[in-house]
């Protein structure tokens, strides 16, 4: 890192192939001065190739554990005490391999040195894309960045929680991509069956129906809150947005022409919710840390 508080990037990777990972990276590449990753995949690990083309692997930036999985809050301990074996620095950036910064993140991350004590959490916003490229169902809080202490643990197997910090949170004006619900969706489906085998709840997809299921009856209680994107994708997003369109487009297709024919009252409900999210996180200029950290 230039100046500011040391960074370092927390990072875990499963068995299956991550196609935003390169993506995620490279736009991280300016905020983050190291990056800590728990490749738990099984065997030889589809993601080598990738994290050692990127800026951390060519600059000597990354350090890798091989851990097997047991649970996402043990993953992420596997990052923290990474962190501490190797004095990674005063603060850690929560990252997963489906989300891509804009480029206001390295500032961002230069700022944290003007963070007050008595913080121990930055969050911003993400867009999360579902079904589609140019539709999202909400714009949601997201713990960003948190103070490295060597207390500091995760717990629960899934929808892991950190705990082990008491300071205050501020939340900055600033939006980024996740991507995960944009894929396959036979991808979505495995994944809520992995997270129902760590317990989380909800009804999943048989394992005999994975290779053939009714994609619009799958997502139908999803489809009705999908708010349409005009925004701008983040800059390191666009390469890999051009190469999967062509192989998403049947999906991609669906999920349009089901947002077209949305009844006029769902329209209406779904502009008002548009202008909520809005309003949440632009509203976030009016706090004068917000607006410091941004423009420090």
């Amino acid at each position: 890192m230039r100046s500011g508080s040391r960074v370092a990037a927390h990072l875990i990777l499963g068995t299956r192939e991550e196609p935003f990972l390169a993506a995620m990276l490279d736009s991280i590449a300016d905020a983050a001065g190291m990056l800590l990753v728990n490749d738990n995949a099984r065997g030889e690990s589809p993601h080598a190739a990738t994290l050692d083309a990127s800026r951390f692997g060519k600059e000597d930036r990354i350090v890798i554990d091989r851990t097997p999985f047991t649970g996402f809050a043990a993953a992420r301990n596997v990052c923290l005490e990474m962190h501490a074996r190797n004095e990674a620095g005063d603060w850690v950036m929560f990252v997963d391999a489906d989300e891509v910064h804009g480029q206001p993140i390295a500032a961002l991350a230069r700022h944290l040195s003007h963070v007050p004590g008595d913080y121990d959490f930055v969050d911003a916003y993400t867009w999360h894309f579902f079904g589609s490229f140019e539709y999202y169902t909400s714009i949601e809080r997201r713990m960003m960045f948190f103070r490295f202490d060597p207390q500091v643990r995760w717990e629960g197997d899934v929808h892991e929680r950190l705990t082990g910090l008491s300071g205050k949170r501020v939340a900055l004006p600033y939006v980024y991509g996740h991507y995960g619900h944009t894929l396959e969706p036979r991808r979505h489906a495995e994944k809520g069956r992995h997270y129902s085998s760590l317990g989380a709840p909800g009804e999943v997809l048989p394992e005999e129906r994975l290779g053939d299921f009714d994609v619009a009856e799958y997502f139908s209680p999803v489809y009705p809150r999908l708010l349409k994107f005009v925004g701008k994708h983040p800059p390191a997003a666009l390469k890999t947005l051009d190469f999967l369109a062509p192989h998403l487009r049947k999906e991609h297709e669906l999920t349009k022409e089901i947002v077209n024919l949305q009844h006029v009252s769902v329209k209406v409900r779904n502009a008002l919710r548009r202008c909520n999210y809005e309003v949440r996180w632009r509203s976030r200029f009016m706090e004068p840390l917000s607006r410091r950290l941004m423009s420090a």
